[in-house]
């Protein structure tokens, strides 16, 4: 196997210098070979400069274009890339700085409705005094005489009513209507509105049937007409009466004249208004009874004493508010409206305990958006015996003093007591020194009124 390597070895060697011509020495120009002729420089590079440049600089023309297209792409997707990204990040920033803003004008709208909005809670009732003792009256009906819780009055005043609504129809009906809704006022002004209307649009066309006529369906008159207590009455009384087919109410008066009485009535008209009765109650120590009851026994449910979750939300919430309000400016309104303890709740009434120098107590209930003045006003034309005699109230809660001679223009619930207080009183010292200068036996120590000590109810 060695043997024909060396053979083919010897062959190819052979052929190799077979073609490679006659031998030369190293120092001498290599031969030309015989079959190939020498040509000019010039005739060379002449062919090469027509056959081949203009293929070269196509060729490099088309790769010099290739290219520039590919940087093209390359700096358009990296240039919309860039476009994109940018976009987005400033519709994130818009996004942020709009949600910053919305948050800033909610809180400004908090802050608005905390210290200048309505924040005052009205409250039918409280756990120191018991509204099931209140007792009202309403002289306009029944006099001084009569006094009752108040739903009972409002219910003996609708009966009451509802009696004259045959001999007084107009009259009846429209005082049933306005004290039976007076509750919403909102609602009793928005029918009381339509049901002029009515009115109006008859006594306007007289002759037109379509005004006399109110469909029972009709939209308007189903929400804002027939819910309230005694619309219908009050219809009726003025002239309509209910279709034969009862889908409508009818006028059914040829003249307008009713109607007229009927408008003027019910535009005019007021309800019927309950007066609170003060409920005096004196309270004389004895032997058997040497303490005065309280304003009301705490319930014994223990049920009553455990805080709800809204017991707990509330608090939370005050304590969140509290956090908030000492991070902001203040004006010195604000702050002085944060020291009043509960500024935020409104009571209804109110029950004002007078403890006098013998150790006597009045007992009598506000409403506690009455003015001051009127207690004052009270004890000098119902129980002062010397009502011409200043005197002056203390707090015995704060200490703070309410003088007869002052003008009193705030309430009680502005003055803080609410829902029940306990004042002390005594005369002007001053008042009193210059009548017991002028009269040496003024009976200063006699207070009450004779006749109310003799009247009242005691316990």
């Amino acid at each position: 196997m060695s043997n024909f390597k060396k053979f083919f070895s010897k062959i190819k060697n052979e052929v190799k210098f077979s073609k490679a011509g006659e031998g030369h020495r190293l120092n001498e120009p290599s031969p030309t070979p015989r079959n190939i002729q020498p040509q000019p420089r010039s005739q060379i590079s002449t062919r090469q400069n027509s056959d081949g440049g203009a293929a070269s600089r196509a060729a490099a023309e088309a790769a010099q274009q290739r290219l520039q297209q590919q940087l093209s792409v390359q700096q358009s997707g990296a240039s919309s890339s860039r476009t994109a990204d940018s976009v987005r990040r400033q519709a994130q920033r818009e996004l942020e700085q709009e949600k910053a803003l919305e948050n800033q004008f909610q809180r400004a709208l908090d802050i608005k409705d905390h210290y200048f909005g309505n924040r005052q809670v009205s409250v039918d009732n409280s756990p120191v005094v018991d509204l099931s003792n209140f007792l009202f009256k309403c002289p306009d009906v029944f006099g001084d005489d009569v006094c009752l819780p108040y739903d009972d009055l409002q219910q003996e005043i609708e009966n009451t009513l509802r009696l004259q609504l045959d001999s007084e129809p107009i009259v009846a009906a429209t005082l049933l209507f306005l004290t039976c809704n007076q509750k919403d006022q909102e609602k009793l002004n928005a029918s009381k509105e339509i049901i002029c209307k009515y009115f109006d649009n008859i006594i306007t066309n007289p002759d037109e049937e379509k005004y006399r006529r109110i469909r029972s369906q009709n939209k308007v008159y189903l929400e804002k007409v027939s819910p309230l207590k005694y619309a219908f009455e009050l219809l009726q009384a003025s002239g309509f009466i209910l279709s034969d087919d009862q889908e409508s109410i009818v006028y059914h008066e040829r003249s307008i004249e009713p109607l007229q009485l009927a408008r003027d009535t019910l535009m005019n008209g007021e309800p019927i208004q309950v007066q609170l009765d003060r409920n005096l109650k004196i309270f004389q120590p004895t032997k058997e009874h040497p303490s005065i009851p309280p304003i009301q026994q705490l319930p014994k449910d223990p049920l009553f004493y455990q805080p709800t979750v809204g017991d707990v939300l509330r608090e939370k919430q005050r304590q969140k508010d509290l956090i908030e309000k000492e991070e902001m400016l203040r004006t010195k309104v604000m702050r002085e409206r944060d020291e009043k303890p509960d500024s935020y709740i409104q009571y209804k009434y109110t029950v004002i305990r007078i403890r006098m120098p013998n150790e006597i107590i009045i007992q009598v209930i506000f409403q506690s958006n009455d003015l001051l003045s009127s207690l004052f006003d009270y004890l000098r034309s119902h129980i002062l015996v010397h009502n011409w005699l200043p005197f002056t109230l203390i707090s015995n809660a704060d200490r703070r003093v309410y003088t007869s001679q002052d003008e009193q223009s705030i309430t009680f619930n502005q003055c803080g007591l609410v829902p029940a207080a306990l004042l002390s009183f005594q005369w002007d010292e001053q008042a009193l020194r210059d009548v017991q200068g002028q009269t040496p036996n003024f009976p200063a120590d006699t207070f009450i009124k004779p006749e109310v000590l003799a009247n009242a109810n005691r316990l």
